[in-house]
């Protein structure tokens, strides 16, 4: 089949036609979810990704210094390049059991849907097109990025536009969930950890001190609550996570609270990161403890217009597959793209949920062709030159 201007019409025959491909789609999530991949961690779901490559005849097919796996499969113009990327890393640590189990209609494992799925649709996209008869003219980068998530700040994505020699003039984020996501535009995000630790006392302090780093975190906590975030340009501070002391009759030395300020602001997301500083050092002073604000990761705020081909495109397709669009704005290495002036749009294959304490993780196994179908009806579309000149 080859690529058509009159693509949505032969987006609906898509999933039906990827019915023979389902069990190799369900065998390579599962492979892939077996493995631990935390942050800078990735190597055994590299190799897998370049032995895919490798398969399907990838005249490309390699690690770059950072550990991305890397595939290319060049077109019959190479008039464009497309980035097709998925995130190799996983919040799971290693010593998790990564237990996958295939039941009737899901798949469950730890990680399964961020973004073990994504990874096992990248790994297999060469075949997908094959199986479809589709040749493209553009060249498509298949890119298996590590080092995305927490303190890993998308560093595999960053190293990788900063050293390819030649341009990306269009990309897509593809994540496991949810099947509908359709993410144009990224929100301005800060991610940090507050550390409180009690100073060893060698001497008597003139300084009024505090025995419990918990207290003098929670009066941290109770300053950063009053500050004023405005409504336009939305900012907000969602305190995520916090952790101190080991047994309840011993007041703790040491306390921690990880925090996100997401705003459609870089100019107010660094004033809220400055207050946050300069009460830090307040109560580092007033209480003679050591606090520290540790941003360790962080995006800007950008994005492409509604307007923009591109999303009409992605639009258009999901139409056409009878998917319901949700366009929000949720954490992506979409960031990295926008941010070079590439335009992108990040994507879900299916739905699940992610842990719960009542269930683990799962991913729906129906959807699944229906959300591959939608990514090569995106990549015609793209490839039919609906972003040139853009």
């Amino acid at each position: 089949m080859a690529s058509s201007v009159e693509v949505p019409e032969v987006i609906c025959e898509f999933p039906e036609a990827l019915k023979p491909l389902r069990e190799r789609i369900l065998a390579n999530l599962v492979m892939i979810a077996q493995m631990p991949a935390p942050t800078g961690y990735e190597v055994g779901r590299v190799r897998f990704l370049l032995d895919r490559f490798a398969e399907a005849g990838l005249s490309e097919a390699t690690a770059d210094e950072v550990g991305n796996a890397v595939g290319r499969l060049t077109g019959k113009r190479s008039d464009r390049t497309i980035l097709l990327a998925s995130h190799l890393d996983t919040i799971i640590p290693a010593s998790h059991a990564h237990d996958v189990v295939v039941e009737a209609d899901r798949v469950l494992g730890p990680g399964i849907g961020d973004n073990a799925l994504g990874a096992a649709v990248v790994s297999l996209l060469p075949a997908i097109l094959e199986h479809l008869q589709i040749e493209l003219n553009s060249d498509l980068i298949l890119l298996g990025s590590t080092g995305s998530l927490g303190r890993g700040n998308q560093a595999g994505l960053r190293f990788f536009l900063d050293h390819l020699p030649s341009r990306v003039d269009v990309g897509i984020c593809v994540e496991g969930m949810q099947l509908g996501r359709v993410n144009y535009f990224s929100i301005g995000t800060a991610r940090a950890d507050i550390t409180c630790s009690v100073r060893t006392q060698t001497e008597p302090s003139r300084s009024y001190g505090s025995e419990s780093a918990l207290v003098v975190l929670n009066h941290v906590i109770n300053r950063i609550l009053s500050i004023a975030t405005p409504a336009r340009p939305y900012t907000r501070i969602n305190m995520g996570r916090m952790n101190a002391g080991v047994s309840y009759d011993v007041e703790p030395d040491h306390a921690e609270l990880g925090l996100e300020i997401v705003s459609h602001s870089d100019e107010m997301l660094e004033q809220v990161c400055d207050q946050i500083r300069d009460i830090v050092g307040e109560m580092s002073a007033r209480h003679a403890v050591d606090v520290s604000f540790d941003v360790f990761f962080s995006t800007q705020a950008g994005g492409i217009p509604f307007s923009h081909p591109l999303v009409k495109s992605v639009l258009e397709v999901m139409e056409q597959l009878r998917v319901e669009p949700d366009q929000g704005h949720s954490p992506s290495e979409l960031s990295e793209l926008i941010r070079r002036g590439i335009p992108a749009v990040t994507l879900g294959v299916s739905r699940g949920r992610k842990a719960r304490k009542s269930a683990p993780d799962h991913v729906m196994i129906d959807p699944i062709l229906v959300g591959v179908a939608q990514l090569v009806g995106v990549i015609l579309a793209i490839d039919d030159g609906v972003c040139d000149g853009a």
